[in-house]
């Protein structure tokens, strides 16, 4: 079950790292900067529910047209020579066409803040906040279902608050060394269990370089963050008897003891930026827990690669493979009323994803994307494919 969570948090901070405000950063050359973009568009999702299948066998699968909107708006200003803010809100929603995949319509909700103060001409610190909030519809059916047989709701609904004191040093020409530390609360709506509270601690390292032609520049980012997850449940152990070749049952553990996690990662992230955009990442996550089949090992290799094509035409590509092991067998909680509960890990997946992009003005902008999904490697068979075209308005 947790696993499906450890997927979740990576996806929302994901999302938070590339929306939220920026890192304290130098005097900016304008003293206030608004930037604002909506995007409109239709998807065609062929695997909604994300299920699991055997080749050539569609049973279950349910595929749906779509409706998606996204909205963001992005605030900063230089108060003083030694103060600046920043400030942004995000909101996103996909609406399913067919009655079968309607539980799976869902709205996103973020915002975050942030306070910088230069302590001296290499040094600034600041106060910030994210906010992250998913909440899926699911159905009435569902909740009732999963109600009788004391089971989780299969809806991925979430919430995420995550205040912090950072701080960031210039290291010699073009190298900054940034400390971050805060607190988590998280909400895992379907199952209180799984709301947890975590201190949380991250060391970024970025150097930037340019060539000495001026054409390109280099950006080396390597980071490290821990996480420290005290969860509102008990900590899971196995039942005796209770292993099968393959599976485990687990119960709440008698004691009382609460569920803990330690999670811990680090990335490294190299970027060519010139006429053409390559990019390549490694991570790696550790999750240490003393919950029976909550452990986990994830590997994740990124390449990415954007380039302009003729007819005005621009090209980005990413592919993510992902890898993970687990020193446990696969496990099946057993609820109160002794009926399975939710099964694990439903959102693990490498994908391959193309994109084009040609500016139809100097604010509106037309985006074709294609995704493809595939279970981390060596596990077992899913399989997943989403094609997008968007209209993207934005300030600038």
């Amino acid at each position: 079950m947790h696993r499906r969570l450890l997927a979740f948090l990576r996806a929302a901070s994901l999302a938070t790292g590339a929306l939220s405000c920026p890192t304290p950063g130098w005097a900016r050359d304008d003293d206030e900067k608004v930037s604002a973009h909506a995007e409109i568009g239709a998807e065609y999702d062929n695997n909604v529910h994300r299920v699991e299948q055997l080749p050539g066998d569609r049973i279950g699968v349910v595929g749906s047209a779509l409706a998606r909107a996204v909205v963001g708006l992005s605030v900063s200003d230089r108060l003083t020579a030694s103060q600046d803010v920043a400030f942004s809100v995000l909101g996103a929603a996909k609406l399913f066409a067919a009655p079968a995949a309607r539980s799976e319509n869902v709205g996103i909700v973020e915002t975050s803040g942030a306070w910088n103060l230069m302590l001296s001409p290499r040094t600034r610190a600041g106060v910030g906040a994210t906010y992250y909030e998913a909440t899926q519809s699911g159905t009435a059916t569902e909740r009732a279902l999963a109600a009788e047989r004391d089971m989780v709701a299969e809806a991925r609904d979430f919430r995420s608050l995550v205040p912090s004191l950072r701080a960031l040093h210039a290291i010699g020409d073009g190298a900054t060394l940034g400390l971050s530390v805060g607190h988590r609360w998280f909400v895992y709506k379907p199952l209180p269990d799984y709301d947890f509270r975590a201190p949380v601690a991250s060391l970024e390292y970025r150097f930037v370089h340019e060539t000495a032609e001026g054409d390109a520049e280099w950006e080396l980012v390597s980071a490290a963050n821990v996480e420290l997850r005290r969860f509102s449940g008990p900590r899971l152990q196995v039942q005796t008897p209770g292993c099968a070749p393959d599976v485990c049952v687990t119960i709440p553990d008698p004691s009382g003891a609460r569920h803990t996690d330690q999670f811990l990662s680090a990335q490294l992230d190299l970027t060519r930026t010139g006429r053409i955009l390559v990019g390549a990442g490694y991570a790696i996550q550790w999750n240490r827990s003393n919950s029976y089949a909550e452990s986990l090992i994830r590997h994740v290799a990124s390449i990415r690669l954007t380039a302009p094509l003729p007819l005005g035409l621009y090209f980005a590509a990413r592919t993510e493979l992902v890898y993970v092991s687990y020193p446990d067998k696969v496990a099946l909680v057993m609820g109160t009323s002794g009926q399975p509960g939710a099964t694990i890990e439903e959102e693990t997946r490498s994908q391959v994803r193309g994109e084009l992009t040609r500016d139809l003005s100097q604010r509106l902008q037309l985006m074709a994307r294609y995704t493809f999904y595939a279970n981390a490697i060596g596990q077992g068979q899913y399989r997943r494919q989403t094609a997008t075209v968007s209209l993207i308005v934005s300030t600038n």
